[in-house]
């Protein structure tokens, strides 16, 4: 909000409510045994809008289900979290191409940056033709972004 304005009743109950979703969506992230209701709370946590729910999408990364930490980098890309820049490249690194290509797709989303770089110089090798193709589109955008700033 700017300056000299107030919130209303309803904006903070909103807020509160928002809050209160992703601390309940954040615990059966981290803690349910099935797999598919933590990739369901990864997906809602990515479509509440609120950047504090990265910090349980942080740790789902490293979750043993590969369908959750995809889930996780997905709402990690729809939050647009550039300080995710480290734990992507990490998991890239060291993941599948299915993961590899959603970590791409979530940097594309996440707006293209030099934090990134990382990410797509290890993809320009990538042995899977899809992630290479994905990090040239995304190189291309990000050159066109630069030689326009």
């Amino acid at each position: 909000m700017g300056a000299g304005m107030t919130s209303s009743p309803c904006d903070v109950e909103l807020a509160r409510r928002g809050a209160e979703d992703v601390r309940r969506l954040g615990a059966m992230l981290l803690g349910s045994d099935h797999a598919a209701q933590r990739a369901a709370a990864a997906r809602r946590l990515g479509a509440c809008g609120f950047v504090s729910a990265y910090a349980s999408l942080r740790q789902a990364l490293w979750d043993p289900d590969e369908g959750v930490r995809v889930s996780a980098v997905n709402a990690i890309g729809a939050l647009a979290v550039r300080q995710s820049a480290g734990e992507l490249a990490a998991l890239y690194a060291w993941s599948g191409p299915r993961l590899r290509r959603a970590v791409l797709r979530a940097v594309q989303k996440i707006g293209l940056s030099s934090v990134f770089d990382g990410i797509l110089t290890l993809a320009r090798d990538d042995p899977d033709a899809r992630a290479r193709g994905l990090a040239a589109r995304a190189e291309r955008a990000l050159s066109r972004a630069r030689r326009r700033s």
